[in-house]
């Protein structure tokens, strides 16, 4: 039997930067800047406050590395691991998207432990952070495309397992191979309990007309699971698998057991509703399912791609207690990577494997294309403009590097999608105010990043092809 775990290095391999850590925090700071999460925040936040929140992450992140946070921990060995793992990350962060993605929810975290007064507030303020992050995650629908770039060499690959799981939330896989996939952390395509009709509580609230899902924005409102802590999803995912275990004898302990009945009746009224509502309706779940049991019950291979082996302990963890597992093939990025899985992991079961090796192999190396874009003159006056324009400092060199990895015929798509935004925002051709004018260089900003570009390398390339699509 052969089995295959991936993580988001599959996404940034055939989706490129865009699915980067970078890039989708960048993404939501700029779609906050277009008042893209108005709805979200139902008037609560608005987009310069979103911003101002993201920023102050900065801040709260160089306290915590300078030890000013350290007096919070306590005793608590735990917390006291992750902050001092935390601490071994990060030497200092100049901006918020430097901060990996479930970083956030630890300097979440710490943050409302130091400022006891308002922790009341962790909870909504966590579910806040997760709708943002899954909105930048999700790439206005672009992240469920990525399996078109997918050869039919890669489809033959993933298809010759007998099991897929993964930590990612889209539906690539599935899309691509036509099998089942096993998501361990959440799918975008299936709701939260407390909005999913097919579950007892978003059954109850569709019924009472409570639920809270937007329109257009299902995504983020999905069943993932986001926290800093892999121990804390584990935990969640394995209490979640027992409730729905017992929650199929409810039924049955209803008509057969008085006892049981008896104890209902002790329950306070919301959970009463609940046990009877699955009583009544057996289809229902009562909880989602994350499968970690089935990652628990595989036999013989495991192949392991886009994982690093410095994240995600409670995996590993679940790996190496499977005696059924008799080797692991953990396929490396880097060689930092390669010494870490040689180091960290059990070396009976663990073998590491070049993963760029294994693109070779299935042909899908990513194409180098040779250019001669035609750079602006007193180009660092340009560069400078162009960085104060979207915002994000970037150094010369990287800008040019992208600048000229990017064929023309990409170069002029791209360019085109800019005037387009530019002509819809101003159809008129009127004077703006300043506020327009910041959200139109946002615009240009949030295309380039949801494309999976630098900002500043799609303003230069508009500078350069800007006379090529006038017609438009």
């Amino acid at each position: 039997m052969k089995s295959i775990l991936v993580g988001n290095g599959i996404n940034i391999q055939f989706g490129g930067k865009a699915y980067t850590n970078e890039f989708i925090m960048k993404r939501v700071k700029y779609k906050a800047k277009l008042d893209c999460y108005d709805s979200l925040f139902d008037g609560t936040l608005n987009n310069e406050e979103i911003v101002c929140v993201l920023n102050s992450f900065v801040e709260i992140t160089n306290d915590i590395l300078d030890k000013k946070y350290d007096d919070c921990v306590g005793d608590d060995e735990g917390l006291l691991n992750v902050l001092n793992d935390f601490k071994s990350r990060y030497k200092k962060i100049n901006a918020s998207h430097e901060l990996m993605l479930e970083d956030w929810f630890f300097v979440l975290h710490m943050f409302f432990l130091k400022n006891k007064d308002i922790s009341s507030n962790l909870r909504a303020s966590k579910q806040g952070f997760e709708m943002l992050i899954l909105s930048g995650i999700y790439n206005e629908t672009k992240l469920q495309e990525i399996y078109i770039k997918m050869s039919a060499k890669v489809k033959k690959f993933f298809k010759s397992f007998d099991y897929i799981f993964t930590l990612n939330y889209d539906s690539n896989l599935e899309k691509l191979t036509g099998k089942n996939v096993y998501h361990l952390h959440g799918d975008f395509s299936v709701l939260l309990n407390s909005e999913n009709p097919e579950n007892v509580l978003g059954f109850i609230r569709k019924k009472k007309n409570s639920r809270v899902l937007i329109e257009g924005m299902e995504h983020c409102f999905c069943n993932a699971l986001l926290d800093y802590s892999g121990y804390e999803k584990l935990r969640v995912a394995n209490a979640n698998h027992n409730l729905l275990v017992e929650s199929e004898k409810f039924k049955w302990l209803y008509d057969n057991d008085e006892k049981f009945k008896t104890d209902l009746l002790s329950l306070t009224d919301e959970n009463y509703e609940i046990f009877m509502t699955k009583i009544n309706n057996p289809s229902l779940k009562i909880a989602t399912e994350y499968y970690f049991h089935e990652l628990d019950n595989i036999e013989d291979e495991l192949h392991i791609i886009g994982m690093s082996p410095n994240n995600d302990g409670h995996i590993f963890e679940c790996i190496n207690k499977n005696r059924k597992i008799k080797k692991v093939y953990f396929y490396y990025y880097s060689d930092s990577e390669r010494k870490l899985i040689e180091e960290m992991l059990p070396k009976n079961i663990y073998i590491a494997k070049n993963v760029n090796e294994l693109w070779q192999s299935l042909n899908c190396t990513k194409k180098k294309y040779n250019t001669n874009h035609k750079l602006p003159e007193e180009i660092d006056g340009f560069i400078e403009v162009f960085n104060s324009l979207s915002n994000d400092t970037v150094s010369k060199d990287d800008i040019l590097y992208e600048v000229r990895n990017i064929p023309d015929f990409e170069a002029i798509r791209l360019c085109k999608l800019v005037k387009e935004e530019l002509k819809k925002r101003n159809l008129e051709n009127k004077s703006i105010d300043k506020d327009e004018l910041i959200k139109g260089f946002a615009s240009v900003s949030s295309i380039a990043l949801t494309e999976g570009i630098l900002p500043s390398a799609l303003y230069m390339l508009y500078v350069i092809y800007s006379n090529k699509i006038s017609d438009i």
